[in-house]
C-alpha cells in the first residue's frame, strides 16, 4: 500500500489564501491520517508530513556574504521554513495522530521551531514511542520558562522512570516557574520517596496530590503517613482539611 498521491498537494493547499481550499486540504489530510491503520502506511504518511514540517525554503543565503565567512555561516544556520506557521502547526498536530516512531524525529526537530513547538510538544506527549520521551526531555533546555513548564506537564502525563528523573532534576532549576511546575508534577508519580523532595520545597499542595496518587495506586500506608504529616505541620487549612477527610474515609 502507499499513501494517497494527493497528500503533497493537500500540504501545499493548507496555505492557500482561499480559506475553503485550505480547510478542505486540512480535512482531507486529517481523514487520511485517521483512516490509516496499517503501520507501514502510517510510517510512510508520517515521513511525508514530517518532511514538510521540517522543510526549509531554498535561498541564496550565504552567497551574498561570500567575502564574510562569519555572516555566510550565520546565513546557512538561520531557519527559513518552507511552509508558514499555520501549516507547520497543522502538520505537527497530524503527526500526533500517527502512533509510529517515524513521527518522532520531525516533531523533535519542531521543538526548536518557536512558531510550532507548542503543537509539537502536545503531539509528542501522546505518541507511544519511547523516543518521544527522550525528545521532550531534551527540550527542557529550550529557552522560555513557560514552554518548559509545558514540557514538564507532558513528561508527567507520559510517566515512566525517564520522565520522573528529568522532573526531579527540574525541581532544582534556577528559574522559579520551572521549579514550581516540576514540584507540582512530582505529585503525579506514585513514589513515596518523592515526599522528601516535596517537604524540602515546602510544597503542601504537591504533597497532598502525592498522597492522593499513592492512595489511588493502592499504597494506603504511605498515603496516610503524608496526610498525618500535613495535619501535624504548618500546611494551609485547605490541605489539612483534605488530609482529615482522606484519613476519615480510610
Amino acid at each position: 500500500m502507499s499513501i494517497n498521491p494527493f497528500v503533497p498537494q493537500w500540504i501545499h493547499q493548507m496555505a492557500d489564501s482561499d480559506q475553503a481550499v485550505a480547510f478542505f486540504a486540512y480535512q482531507s489530510l486529517l481523514e487520511s491520517v485517521l483512516r490509516t491503520r496499517d503501520e507501514a502506511e502510517q510510517s510512510e504518511l508520517a515521513a511525508a508530513l514530517g518532511e514538510a514540517l521540517t522543510a526549509q525554503a531554498k535561498s541564496g543565503g550565504a552567497g551574498s556574504f561570500r567575502d564574510n565567512a562569519f555572516l555566510a555561516a550565520a546565513a546557512l544556520e538561520t531557519a527559513n521554513p518552507l511552509h508558514p506557521p499555520l501549516v507547520r502547526n497543522h502538520l505537527a498536530r497530524l503527526l500526533g495522530y500517527l502512533p509510529v516512531e517515524k513521527a518522532v524525529p520531525p516533531l523533535a526537530a519542531a521543538l526548536q521551531d518557536l512558531e510550532a513547538r507548542e503543537m509539537a510538544r502536545q503531539s509528542l506527549e501522546r505518541l507511544p514511542a519511547p523516543q518521544a520521551t527522550a525528545a521532550l526531555i531534551s527540550a527542557l533546555n529550550a529557552p522560555g520558562p513557560v514552554f518548559c513548564t509545558g514540557i514538564i506537564a507532558s513528561l508527567a502525563a507520559r510517566g515512566g522512570p525517564q520522565s520522573l528523573s528529568a522532573i526531579v532534576k527540574a525541581a532544582d532549576d534556577p528559574q522559579p516557574e520551572i521549579r514550581a511546575a516540576a514540584v507540582m508534577a512530582l505529585g503525579a508519580f506514585p513514589d513515596p520517596s518523592l515526599d522528601a523532595i516535596l517537604e524540602r520545597h515546602n510544597a503542601p499542595v504537591a504533597r497532598a496530590r502525592l498522597a492522593a496518587t499513592l492512595r489511588s495506586a493502592g499504597n494506603k500506608d504511605a498515603s496516610d503517613h503524608i496526610y498525618k504529616s500535613l495535619l501535624a505541620g504548618n500546611a494551609p487549612e485547605a490541605q489539612k482539611k483534605a488530609a482529615h477527610l482522606a484519613l476519615q474515609s480510610s
